[in-house]
């Protein structure tokens, strides 16, 4: 049989040019029944040189690339061409657009992935993967954005996409009651992703100045058949209603009054001497219960000192106290860096007498039921020894609490409230340090 101009033409290219080039692409597993002509990988090539040459080529930023993280971005270059010449009066030309990606290893580009450049972040909302030779897709610009609290109490910013900016399905004419306000709406695209899928849940959002509450949650879209996992967009509908009193409008948070995140120094002032240390430990206040981190999310903490020739800090929140005088301890968040706590120390210069002092933090009081160990330590010139300690109690009825002396340790435990503190002395050669402790029950 004859050979086509087609074929002839292929095989002088296979001959003359060292064979069709093999480009490799991030294609999903899902394609592997996706064929290609024989000359894809050398017209995929010509974008690769000819693009940087069109007034429409930017730098972007961009996700759906990585085989492996979806929400992982990547900078690249892309055309950003127009979908039409001019606008329209329902819609902008630089709202709509259609990119092409250069890069010939990127020869897929999902639904509902992000991209970003020149201020603007567009969603992917009809890609061109299945039969085009380049890699393109139709991108929408995410004309509005609300806010919502991350995990460590940080402002998130979502940007989603409203078909219209003009409102749809005015109804005042049914409801006299609403004349003040419209009874509209608005169709929203975002991407599906650990924000908006909160949504579901939350059932409100900010969008300027007025609260819109959802309708017609659709989380089930997916790119293959079968596979959740697939999922990357979100189709919604948003009808206007008047902002509630937990609000945060200023911040566009729906309810983001009824948030609160904070940091607490579970030691208060202190008094040290110069060459003591002290180890603070800090705790995160999320809507005012103590949040232990967690390896999906930890919480790890910076600590700094405004006067480290006074006292230092290390990573750990160890203080060590230097010279006389007074420094304030701060511990920040590392996920949040607007969250901190502080503390104040006052260092005093080491005693050249003999002295017995308290080691660490002397707790306030001790709940019903519960157990708080002080230990003390006998210092000559300034120095720590292991010198004994003998211990004595008074205040309190002796039938509201047991002491168990460990050596220079006691350990007390509570049975009872009493409203006479508990005193606590510790003595060694004839020096001793005092110690009040409130018994508390509940």
């Amino acid at each position: 049989m004859a050979k086509s101009d087609s074929e002839k033409y292929i095989n002088g290219a296979i001959l003359q040019g060292g064979g069709i080039p093999n480009v490799p692409n991030n294609k999903p597993m899902q394609y592997a029944d996706r064929e290609r002509q024989y000359m894809a990988g050398r017209t995929r090539l010509f974008p690769a040189a000819r693009a940087k040459f069109s007034a429409d080529y930017v730098q972007a930023r961009v996700q759906g690339i990585s085989k492996t993280d979806f929400f992982k971005w990547y900078r690249t270059h892309v055309r950003l061409s127009d979908m039409r010449s001019t606008p329209t009066l329902t819609q902008q030309t630089d709202d709509t657009k259609i990119v092409l990606f250069d890069e010939p290893k990127i020869d897929y580009f999902p639904l509902g992935a992000k991209l970003e450049t020149m201020g603007s972040t567009w969603i992917c909302t009809n890609p061109a993967n299945l039969s085009d030779t380049l890699t393109s897709a139709v991108v929408r610009r995410c004309n509005t954005s609300y806010n919502l609290y991350d995990y460590y109490g940080n402002i998130v910013t979502e940007p989603i996409v409203l078909e219209k900016v003009t409102m749809m399905g005015n109804d005042n004419a049914e409801k006299p009651q609403n004349l003040v306000m419209m009874d509209g709406y608005f169709n929203v695209i975002c991407q599906l992703n650990e924000n908006t899928r909160k949504l579901g849940l939350n059932q409100r959002i900010i969008l300027g100045t007025k609260a819109y509450f959802i309708t017609g949650f659709n989380d089930f879209y997916q790119e293959f058949s079968g596979d959740y996992e697939s999922t990357h967009i979100l189709y919604f509908t948003v009808r206007i209603e008047e902002p509630q009193e937990n609000d945060d409008v200023p911040n566009h948070i729906a309810n983001g009054k009824i948030y609160s995140f904070a940091a607490e120094i579970t030691e208060g002032q202190r008094e040290l001497n110069a060459g003591d240390t002290l180890n603070l430990t800090t705790v995160f206040l999320k809507n005012g219960a103590e949040t232990a981190g967690t390896d999906e999310h930890p919480v790890t903490w910076t600590w700094e000192s405004d006067s480290p020739d006074v006292a230092e800090v290390d990573e750990n929140g160890r203080v060590t106290a230097k010279s006389d005088g007074t420094a304030r301890i701060t511990a920040r968040m590392a996920q949040n860096t607007t969250i901190t706590a502080s503390v104040e120390l006052v260092v005093k210069e080491a005693a050249t007498e003999p002295y017995v002092a308290f080691e660490g933090v002397i707790p306030q009081s001790v709940e019903q039921y519960e157990t708080v160990t002080l230990t003390a330590t006998y210092y000559e010139g300034g120095a720590a020894t292991d010198k004994p300690i003998e211990w004595s109690f008074g205040g309190a009825d002796k039938h509201s609490y047991n002491a168990t002396v460990k050596g220079n340790s006691v350990e007390i435990y509570c049975y009872l409230a009493d409203d006479t503190p508990l005193t606590v002395t510790a003595t060694c050669e004839g020096q001793s340090a005092t110690a009040t402790i409130e018994l508390w029950g509940l």
